[in-house]
């Protein structure tokens, strides 16, 4: 009886580590849900390098109007660290902003581009590589 009963208490102690690696599993994947901005309501940026040349843009839409602002800065990788070499900025008031810049750059070297959107008090940066 003693073994039986024992045999039972480890095997419901079993079912229950199981579902407490799930119920823990899944509390920590809640986590990773995409940020949402109260302000920002899209945007968008990129970098493309063509021959002798890089163009930088962005674009920044707010869910209403309010003090908005772009900038853009073409970085270039050196001694494995990313540096600016070129900034463009804009910022107004209203709800939608665009920007893009171009730059003769050297095609042997790697460049990225850091693009910071800031509406309100909301203030993302996103990096871009060609």
């Amino acid at each position: 009886m003693f073994k039986k009963t024992l045999s039972l208490l480890m095997a419901l102690l079993m079912v229950m580590s199981v579902f407490g690696i799930s119920f823990s599993a899944a509390a920590d994947t809640a986590d990773e849900e995409p940020t949402r901005y109260t302000v920002i309501s899209s945007n968008s940026y990129g970098i493309l390098i063509s021959g002798l040349k890089a163009t930088c843009s962005g674009s920044l839409t707010a869910q209403y109007s309010t003090t908005i602002k772009i900038k853009l800065e073409l970085q270039k990788k050196s001694g494995g660290v990313y540096s600016t070499i070129k900034t463009w900025s804009d910022s107004k008031t209203g709800r939608s902003i665009a920007l893009s810049g171009s730059k003769v750059i050297n095609p042997l070297s790697s460049y990225r581009l850091k693009a910071t959107f800031t509406a309100g008090s909301e203030t993302v940066t996103y990096y871009d590589y060609p």
